[in-house]
């Protein structure tokens, strides 16, 4: 599968770009949501794993904002917890949430589960 991944911690970047290589996805890594909700428009990715608090433009200003096909689904991804902040990337699209640190084989789970779902209706 292919992933778009955006986080604004470089070690994370790093870290969760080198576990979904090892599972035999294709990664491309972004530090940036505006530069992350222009690429995500061509349509060529499986999943997106958004990061929910970025300085500046953070993970609902990218769901807010970036045009994401049907095909691509969302799974959020945060240290901070709020039942507000998880509901709201839900209303906006999102299929699921991952709690950082982040572990390898529930990530493998979540990515396995929801390839299997259907994607939703706008």
């Amino acid at each position: 599968m292919k992933i778009l991944l955006l986080d604004d911690e470089e070690a994370i970047l790093k870290a969760l770009s080198l576990v979904l290589m090892d599972m035999g996805h294709t990664v491309e890594t972004f530090s940036c949501a505006d530069e992350a909700a222009k690429s995500i428009e061509g349509g060529s990715f499986d999943f997106a794993l958004i990061d929910y608090l970025m300085p500046v433009k953070n993970g609902l200003w990218f769901m807010k904002n970036a045009k994401i096909p049907r095909k691509t689904k969302v799974l959020l991804m945060t240290a901070f917890v709020s039942r507000e902040a998880i509901n709201e990337m839900f209303k906006l699209g999102a299929r699921g949430y991952l709690i950082k640190p982040i572990n390898p084989k529930e990530l493998s789970h979540h990515l396995e589960f929801h390839s299997k779902s259907k994607t939703q209706s706008p």
